[in-house]
């Protein structure tokens, strides 16, 4: 078995109602036995399915796993507002939803595909003032909070059985589903709130792959721990990849900036400021770098330029 000093990966968990992301990431110390471990963005206590933990050198990619675009698979409920936006907060407004059909509810979706603007519920882990807002909320403190930018690349009603309403989204980071569903509500004049909430997928990690926590203390119990510990670069496999020549790994692994001559392969659909995984010509994954330009202009450009900046170095060994 591995020693426990070296042990680092990422698991996918599948979170159960009731916990929080901390309490998943304190069972998962438990079940190992160590201390450096971390999750990758907060999932409501409420809300079931993927929450990726990265354990030992894993969690210095944390950030990076949680950039990363999410489905979920939630159920909004027409007519009851609350304030905490979902089913466990207090009613504050309740309102006829019997006129709203589907294509109604149709419309008011297509106006949160795309670039949208939310402002993050007052429950919720956001920090503003150095403070969690939640804890501001506790103590029955109402603060103004700024309005964010978020990305919906999708959203489809997959079921409609009102005053239940069965919704598909796909996301980038940082969309609160619950603040979703509250301005839905808000658009169709009837209120709303987040009844139940599974996400599906972050990333590369799947809710058909992932173990709920019984499951991985019978795996550690078993002495099978370290078999479900997703090495770092698969964990990084949902980014593009650039190939680099064997000459130019000394200096991919020294933090420098990478020319086009030294790049073997620069895949297609690249826009400048993506995140790549930058992999050696043995498709070793080297190091973590931002584009410095479109795919569209490799091909013509000068092969003394720099055209990727490094962000994250692991030495050829993740």
């Amino acid at each position: 078995m591995t020693n426990r000093r070296e042990r680092s990966g990422v698991l996918n968990v599948n979170k159960s109602a009731g916990m929080t992301s901390h309490d998943v990431v304190d069972a998962v110390r438990r079940h190992y036995g160590m201390r450096r471990v971390g999750h990758t963005g907060t999932l409501d206590p409420q809300g079931t399915g993927v929450l990726p933990i990265c354990l030992g050198r894993a969690t210095k990619i944390a950030q990076y796993l949680m950039a990363a675009d999410k489905e979920y698979q939630l159920t909004m409920r027409l007519g009851v507002t609350t304030d905490t936006l979902d089913a466990d907060g207090k009613v504050v407004d309740e309102k006829d939803w019997s006129g709203v059909t589907r294509e109604q509810l149709e419309g008011a979706l297509a106006r949160f595909r795309g670039e949208i603007q939310q402002i993050p519920p007052l429950f919720s882990a956001k920090k503003v003032q150095g403070e969690r807002l939640y804890r501001l909320a506790r103590k029955g403190q109402v603060v103004d909070r700024a309005p964010v930018t978020v990305t919906v690349h999708d959203v489809k009603c997959t079921a409609y059985e009102p005053p239940e309403v069965s919704l598909w989204v796909w996301c980038g980071k940082g969309m609160y589903a619950r603040a979703l569903c509250d301005d839905i509500g808000r658009v169709l004049s009837c209120g709303a709130h987040l009844a139940r909430l599974t996400r599906t997928r972050s990333g590369r990690f799947e809710v058909k792959d992932a173990l709920t926590l019984a499951e991985l203390a019978e795996r550690v119990e078993s002495g099978r721990g370290d078999e479900v510990l997703i090495p770092i670069a698969e964990a990084l496999a949902h980014l593009p990849a650039v190939r680099v020549a064997p000459e130019a790994t000394a200096a991919v692994l020294h933090g420098g900036a990478i020319a086009a001559a030294a790049v073997v392969a620069f895949p297609p659909d690249i826009r400048k400021g993506t995140l790549v995984r930058v992999l050696g010509f043995r498709r070793q994954l080297l190091s973590l770098a931002r584009a410095a330009l479109d795919s569209a202009d490799f091909a013509t450009t000068d092969p003394r330029r720099s055209v990727l900046t490094p962000v994250r170095v692991f030495g050829g060994a993740a």
